[in-house]
């Protein structure tokens, strides 16, 4: 089990990536890709097909939460469990 930080552009983002990023009750994420990328931003497409735009910190933040993504999508790892505070996001990866 580890847990990953991602510096967000404030508490309201952190919340936000937290939110998309919850696991659901049947134990999955609702996360199935990423629609784009813009500088300190990252664009979170979920399996209702929309998307949601989160800003985090930096480029080199976006950089690994895209990997962590990608890493998900493909089935290489499995989000446990998400939770904030104040402006950072944790991620617990299975």
């Amino acid at each position: 089990m580890t847990t990953v930080k991602f510096q967000c552009d404030g508490p309201y983002e952190a919340e936000k990536l937290v939110g998309l990023m919850s696991v659901q009750k049947d134990d999955t994420a609702y996360v199935e890709g990423v629609a784009a990328v813009i500088d300190n931003e990252i664009v979170i497409k979920l399996k209702d097909n929309s998307s949601h735009a989160v800003l985090l910190k930096d480029k080199a933040n976006v950089d690994r939460l895209q990997s962590l993504l990608l890493s998900f999508v493909n089935g290489k790892t499995k989000i446990l469990s998400s939770k904030f505070s104040g402006s950072v996001a944790e991620i617990t990866l299975g």
